[in-house]
């Protein structure tokens, strides 16, 4: 447990929890805009550029607002691109900073570009692992390592020593990434274990699509009935049950070869598209997920049932596409409201998951290869 830990972001073992969604990246933009802005304007007169430093803000404020748009409930999950993007841009609006703040009388304790770089980087902590955290925090320490320095150089009147002046530019960065860190692996590790206990308590296997012969057939039944009453068989019994086994053993080898989802379709009007079968490609938690989701959606009256349909593909990579459409006539309130709380727990099963708004809906997701 400890390895898928240290591997899984809160977002993914948790994704109906309020702090995976996009409230603190909004949060933590107006923490640094509100120092940020307060610090300049104080010292105004003392920045070599004050207008610079305005120029550096809507840097941060821009990677907050990437970072909050990107880990919204229907979107694919937040990965290493983003990650970097929403750095790249913080780290230039440090670099911005630093260019106004070289050679003005600013103490580099009052300088505000590096605790507005730590708070975008504990930003992606509730959507990173704490292994990616700690990746993520090499590239913003050693920007702010190398930058200050050079702004704040140890030979300069009223400078502090080099070492000082990294630990003064470099510690927020680096407290950002330890405390994200831990926050990471700390969250993960307790749902996965509650999770777990969950799933102990709770566990009920989803029906598998091979078949199960509970009853006769109506036609079966009469005949063997017929049979009992008369006490005998005669020739033409004989070729009647030659006809009747034929027709059973269709009847078994069609519903052996159906997938699980096939036979949700049969009972529910559902269309499905999937000639390989690969629906059985799912695990046993995918499946309960999707399944809980489609009865959902088919139960609602809401929802038109002849417009839902499911549709899967396979990829190169051995992995499988899953795309499933339906039209909803509802406000974007109640259609998120209809979603979840399947929705949510879909997406800790499955890779990619996402949707797409309007008047058909369109939700994607990714099963990874078989192992």
């Amino acid at each position: 447990m400890t390895r898928e830990s240290l591997r899984q972001s809160p977002q993914r073992v948790d994704p109906l929890s309020w702090y995976t969604g996009p409230r603190i990246p909004i949060l933590l933009v107006v923490i640094l805009s509100a120092i940020a802005l307060s610090t300049t304007l104080l010292h105004w007169g003392d920045w070599a550029n004050p207008w610079e430093e305005l120029v550096a803000i809507p840097f941060f404020v821009l990677a907050g607002y990437i970072l909050s748009t990107a880990t919204r409930p229907q979107r694919p999950q937040f990965g290493p691109i983003l990650a970097m993007l929403v750095l790249l841009i913080a780290s230039a609006g440090f670099l911005v900073s630093a260019d106004g703040a070289e050679g003005g009388t600013v103490p580099i304790e009052q300088w505000w570009a590096p605790t507005a770089l730590a708070l975008i980087l504990a930003g992606l902590a509730p959507y990173s692992s704490a292994w990616q955290m700690l990746v993520y925090s090499i590239p913003p320490l050693l920007v702010a390592a190398i930058v200050a320095p050079l702004v704040y150089p140890s030979g300069a009147p009223g400078s502090w020593p080099l070492v000082s002046t990294l630990v003064i530019a470099a510690s927020s960065v680096l407290g950002a990434g330890i405390a994200g860190g831990v926050f990471s692996y700390t969250v993960t590790s307790r749902m996965i274990r509650a999770m777990g206990e969950l799933s102990e308590d709770n566990h009920s296997p989803v029906p598998s699509a091979v078949p199960v012969i509970s009853d006769f057939s109506p036609e079966t039944a009469s005949f063997l009935e017929a049979i009992a009453a008369s006490g005998r068989i005669t020739p033409q019994d004989r070729e009647r049950a030659t006809q009747l086994a034929d027709t059973l053993r269709i009847e078994l080898v069609t519903a052996a070869n159906r997938s699980w989802l096939d036979t949700l379709a049969l009972s529910s009007g559902l269309v499905i598209n999937d000639p390989q079968s690969l629906a059985d490609r799912m695990n046993e938690n995918q499946r309960a997920a999707l399944r809980g989701l489609l009865v959902e959606v088919t139960e609602s009256p809401v929802v038109p049932i002849e417009s839902v349909s499911v549709e899967i593909r396979g990829e190169r990579d051995g992995s499988t596409a899953v795309a499933l459409s339906m039209d909803v006539n509802l406000p974007e309130g109640r259609r998120v409201m209809l979603l979840a709380p399947h929705y949510l727990t879909l997406k800790t099963t499955v890779d990619d998951l996402s949707w797409d708004d309007g008047r058909s809906l369109l939700l994607q997701f990714r099963i990874p290869p078989q192992q």
